[in-house]
C-alpha cells in the first residue's frame, strides 16, 4: 500500500512541476546597457516575484497564467510589461532617472526599516558564516581594466563621429578590448572564529605568464558584510548592521517582494545628516528568513579620485547557512584617463561547490590566509572552463590576444618584476638579487650614504644565499662593507640559519628586534635622520630563526663584536686589583634569544614571503641579551631585556588610536653607548614628526639603563571635519618616558647626558593632509614639553614641526 501511494505521490509532484511555466530573462540598463543586479520583479499586481541576480538575469516559475510583469528599482523608471509583449529569454531595458534619499521626518513610534534592521544585527553573528559554521568554496575571480566610456555617445553612433580623431580610436578601441584583465581560481577552507586559507590555484593575466598579480583580484571587498566594518579597495567602511547603526545611518523602507514564503524588504540607507564618518549609501535586501542579508548594493558617501560601488548576493545553502555566491566590485578612477575616457575597473566573483565544512584541519590551514600555488600559471584550458560562469566573449578573447601579443614583444614580464622588487626589497639579474637598501641611506651621523649590496637567489641554489655589500659615509668618509650567508630550507617552521661578518657603525644607545619592521604607511623610519653619535663596530654572529606555535618567532643570537667609541667620551671601572681601566674601544660577547609574539597574526605569502595582512592584537617583541666577561676576550658581564609592545584600534565611528610600550633593563656595568638613549627627533635642522619619537627631546639628551616609554596617538581621520575639498586629519599625541641611571656620573666621561628619574611628558597636535600629493601629504604639528625636565620661558618648551603621512 504505501509503495502505491508513494507512486501516486510521485505522480501527482511530476505533474505539478509539469504544469509550471518558466518565464526567463536579463534586465539592463537603457543607455549604458549594463545588467541591473536586483531588481524587483512582481507578477500579476501582486506582492509575488523575483529579484534578478548579480547578473541582471531572472527566472521565473509560475503554475498560474501570467498577465503582467513590473520592474522595479531604485534609480530607475518603474517598468511594466504585459505577459503577451514579454518574448522569454529576452532582455528587458529601464530607464535611469536622478534620485536621492533624503532626511526624513520620523513621527512618533517605531521607523519599520529600523526595526527590520535591528532584527538583522540581532541575527548577524547567524547569519555570518564567517562565524557561525565551517566552510569550504571555490570562486572564479574576473577582474577587468577597461575605459569608462561616455554612455551617451556610446548609444548614438553618429555622436562618435563626431568627436575629433584620437577620442574615435579611444572609442574605437575600447568599444572592442579592454586594457587589461585577469582571472584566478581560489580554494578557501576556514573553521571559525578565525582559522582560514586561501589558495589560489589557478592564474591568468593578460600580456603576462607570471602570475605575481593574482591575489590582487582577491582582495578587492570584504567577504561578508556582517562585521563592523566593510573593506573597500583598502579602506574600511561603518556596516550599516554594525551594532547602533541606526544612530548613524538613515534607513527607509522602500519596497516589499513575496519569493516563495519568504517576504524581501528593499531597505534604502545612508549616512544620517550631521554625521561625520566613513559611510556608505546604497540598498539592502532583507529576508525574513533568519533576517538575513540576501542582496546588497553599496558605495562610500564621499567619493573623490575613486569611486567605488558593489554588489553582493547571498544564497541559503542547504538550508541552514546564509552564503555570499556573487561579489561584484565596480572602480573608477577619475585621475587616470584615457584621452576622454577614465580608467575603470571591473571585478567579479562567483562562489560555487560551496560546502559548511572544511576541507582542512586547523593545523593545516595555519596563519598563511592567502598564498599563490606554484602551478597556478600553468593550468589548462579545460580546467579554466570548469569554472568560469560563461566563455570568455569576443572581447575578453582580443583582451588576451592583443595584450599577449604585447607582453612577448615587450618583454613585460621581465618590466613588472618592478613590483617585485617593491614588495621584496631586492633587483633581480639572473642568479643575482641587488637589495636595494644598500645604495643610498642617510643619517646625521654618516650623512649620505651610498653603497652596493649582491645576494645570490633561487637560480643559484633554492633555498641558500651567499651575499655582501660595501657603502661609504659622505659625512663620516668612512667606509663599510660586510657579507653573509643564509640558508632556508622549505619548512612551514620558517627556518632560517645565517653567518655573517660586518665591519660598520651602530647606533648609539639604540634598540634593534630582528623581527621588526616599520610599516610602509609610517614616518618611523625618519628617526634614523636625527642619530648623530654612532660606534664603529667589527662583528662577527650566527643567528638561527624559527616559528614556533604558530604565533612565536624566535630568533636565537651570538655574537662577538669590537666596538670603537667615535667621540671624546670613554667609560671607566675598576678592575680586580683596584686598577682604573678607561675604555675608549672594547670587546663584546654576546649571546641570547629575540622573540615577537602576534597573536593569531594572519599574513599572505607571495615572492617566497610572508607579508603581514593584519592583526587586532598586540604585538609583542622581546630581547634577551646576555654578555660574557673573560670569554671570547669579552670585557663585560651584563643582561640585557629589550620589551616593545605597539597595538592599533580602529574604534567605530571616531578614528583609530595606536598604542606603544617600549622599556628596558640593563644588570652590569657597561659603556653608555652600549645602554638606552631616549629617542628624540628635535634639532636645529629640518624638523619633521616621526611617530613613536620624543619630538621635543634632542637626540643624545637622556640615557638610561633602566627605563619606560609610553606612546599615544589618536588619528580622527576626517571625521571631525570634512569640507568638499578640504580635509585636514586631526591626531592627537601623548608621551611619556621615565628611567634610572644606576652607575655613576665618574664611570662616563667627556659626555654630557641627563637621567629621567623624575619623568618627562610631552603632547601634541598633529593636523595632516592639508597638502595632498596623492601618494603622500603634508600637514603640521606642535608639541609641548611638560613635567620637571621642561625649560622655564614655556615658548622653548614648544615645537612646530612638518607632518608627512603616506597615502593609499
Amino acid at each position: 500500500m504505501k509503495i502505491y501511494l508513494s507512486i501516486l505521490l510521485f505522480a501527482f509532484v511530476f505533474l505539478s512541476l509539469d504544469a509550471q511555466t518558466t518565464y526567463e530573462g536579463v534586465v539592463k540598463d537603457s543607455v549604458t546597457k549594463a545588467p541591473l543586479a536586483f531588481v524587483n520583479i512582481v507578477i500579476n499586481e501582486s506582492f509575488l516575484g523575483t529579484t534578478t541576480d548579480i547578473d541582471g538575469k531572472f527566472k521565473i516559475r509560475t503554475d498560474k497564467e501570467l498577465t503582467t510583469l513590473k520592474f522595479s528599482y531604485l534609480g530607475y523608471k518603474l517598468k511594466e510589461l504585459k505577459a503577451s509583449n514579454f518574448k522569454n529569454g529576452s532582455t528587458v531595458f529601464m530607464s535611469p532617472i536622478s534620485v536621492k534619499l533624503k532626511e526624513v521626518e520620523i513621527l512618533p513610534g517605531i521607523n519599520p526599516a529600523h526595526r527590520l534592521i535591528n532584527l538583522a544585527i540581532e541575527n548577524r553573528n547567524v547569519n555570518n558564516p564567517e562565524k557561525a559554521t565551517e566552510f569550504y568554496y571555490e570562486s572564479y575571480n574576473k577582474l577587468i581594466f577597461t575605459g569608462d566610456l561616455d554612455s551617451t555617445i556610446l548609444a548614438n553612433q553618429d555622436s562618435i563621429q563626431k568627436l575629433d580623431t584620437t577620442d574615435q580610436k579611444t572609442y574605437e578601441l575600447f568599444s572592442k578590448q579592454h586594457l587589461f584583465m585577469m582571472e584566478s581560481i581560489t580554494e578557501r577552507s576556514h573553521i571559525p572564529p578565525d582559522n582560514t586559507k586561501e589558495v589560489v590555484v589557478a592564474s591568468r593575466i593578460s600580456g603576462l605568464k607570471n602570475p605575481i598579480f593574482s591575489l590582487i583580484g582577491t582582495q578587492l571587498q570584504s567577504f561578508s558584510l556582517y562585521n563592523n566594518y566593510i573593506s573597500l579597495f583598502g579602506n574600511d567602511y561603518l556596516s550599516p548592521i554594525s551594532k547602533g547603526s541606526t544612530s548613524k545611518y538613515l534607513f527607509i523602507l522602500s519596497d516589499t517582494l513575496i519569493e516563495n514564503s519568504d517576504t524581501i524588504y528593499t531597505i534604502r540607507f545612508q549616512a544620517r545628516k550631521g554625521k561625520n564618518f566613513d559611510a556608505l549609501k546604497g540598498v539592502i535586501y532583507l529576508n525574513t528568513n533568519g533576517y538575513a542579508i540576501q542582496n546588497l548594493i553599496a558605495e562610500p558617501e564621499e567619493q573623490d579620485d575613486i569611486e567605488i560601488k558593489i554588489q553582493q548576493k547571498y544564497e541559503l545553502v542547504d538550508n541552514k547557512q546564509w552564503f555570499p555566491v556573487q561579489l561584484n566590485t565596480n572602480i573608477v578612477f577619475n585621475n587616470i584617463e584615457f584621452d576622454e575616457a577614465k580608467a575603470k575597473g571591473i571585478g567579479r566573483s562567483y562562489l560555487k561547490n560551496i560546502r559548511l565544512e572544511s576541507a582542512l584541519e586547523k593545523k593545516e590551514i595555519g596563519n598563511t590566509i592567502l598564498s599563490l600555488d606554484p602551478k597556478a600559471g600553468k593550468q589548462s584550458e579545460d580546467f579554466w572552463n570548469n569554472y568560469r560562469i560563461d566563455s570568455l566573449d569576443e572581447k575578453e578573447k582580443l583582451t588576451y590576444q592583443y595584450m599577449d601579443s604585447i607582453g612577448d614583444e615587450a618583454n613585460l614580464d621581465e618590466k613588472i618584476l618592478l613590483f617585485k622588487t617593491f614588495a621584496t626589497g631586492s633587483v633581480p639579474w639572473g642568479p643575482i638579487d641587488f637589495p636595494i637598501k644598500y645604495v643610498m641611506d642617510f643619517n646625521d651621523y654618516e650623512g649620505f650614504r651610498l653603497g652596493l649590496g649582491a645576494e645570490t637567489n633561487d637560480k643559484f641554489i633554492k633555498g641558500f644565499r651567499i651575499g655582501g655589500y660595501g657603502a661609504y659615509g659622505l659625512k663620516d668618509q668612512a667606509g663599510k662593507y660586510g657579507a653573509y650567508t643564509k640558508w632556508t630550507p622549505k619548512s612551514n617552521r620558517e627556518i632560517e640559519l645565517k653567518l655573517s661578518y660586518s665591519n660598520d657603525v651602530v647606533e648609539s644607545g639604540g634598540t634593534q628586534f630582528a623581527n621588526y619592521r616599520i610599516s610602509t604607511f609610517s614616518n618611523e623610519g625618519l628617526k634614523k635622520l636625527y642619530i648623530n653619535r654612532m660606534d664603529g663596530m667589527e662583528k662577527y654572529e650566527a643567528q638561527l630563526g624559527l616559528r614556533a606555535f604558530r604565533d612565536f618567532k624566535f630568533n636565537f643570537f651570538g655574537n662577538k663584536q669590537f666596538r670603537t667609541i667615535n667621540s671624546d667620551y670613554t667609560f671607566s671601572e675598576l678592575n680586580d686589583a683596584n686598577e682604573i681601566i678607561e675604555y675608549s674601544e672594547f670587546n663584546l660577547v654576546e649571546t641570547g634569544v629575540d622573540l615577537r609574539y602576534s597573536y593569531k597574526e594572519k599574513f599572505a605569502e607571495m615572492f617566497g614571503m610572508k607579508f603581514p595582512v593584519s592583526t587586532k592584537y598586540p604585538v609583542v617583541h622581546l630581547r634577551f641579551t646576555q654578555g660574557f666577561d673573560n670569554f671570547l676576550d669579552g670585557d663585560f658581564e651584563y643582561q640585557r631585556v629589550d620589551l616593545k609592545i605597539d597595538q592599533s584600534i580602529l574604534w567605530k565611528g571616531i578614528g583609530v588610536s595606536s598604542f606603544r610600550i617600549a622599556g628596558g633593563f640593563i644588570a652590569g656595568e657597561i659603556p653608555l653607548t652600549t645602554q638606552f638613549r631616549t629617542q628624540g627627533t628635535f634639532s636645529s635642522g629640518l624638523l619633521l614628526a616621526t611617530e613613536y619619537s620624543f619630538e621635543t627631546v634632542r637626540p643624545n639628551e637622556f640615557y638610561s639603563d633602566r627605563y619606560f616609554n609610553f606612546f599615544f596617538r589618536h588619528n580622527f581621520k576626517n571625521l571631525l571635519y570634512k569640507g568638499e575639498n578640504f580635509k585636514p586629519e586631526l591626531s592627537l599625541i601623548a608621551s611619556y618616558a621615565i628611567g634610572e641611571l644606576k652607575q655613576t656620573s665618574g664611570q662616563h666621561q667627556n659626555i654630557t647626558y641627563q637621567t629621567l628619574d623624575k619623568g618627562l611628558w610631552e603632547t601634541g597636535l598633529a593636523v595632516n593632509n592639508l597638502l595632498n600629493l596623492g601618494l603622500s601629504s603634508f600637514g603640521v604639528s606642535a608639541f609641548y614639553r611638560m613635567g620637571e625636565y621642561s625649560y622655564e620661558k614655556w615658548e622653548d618648551n614648544f615645537v612646530a614641526k612638518l607632518s608627512t603621512t603616506i597615502n593609499f
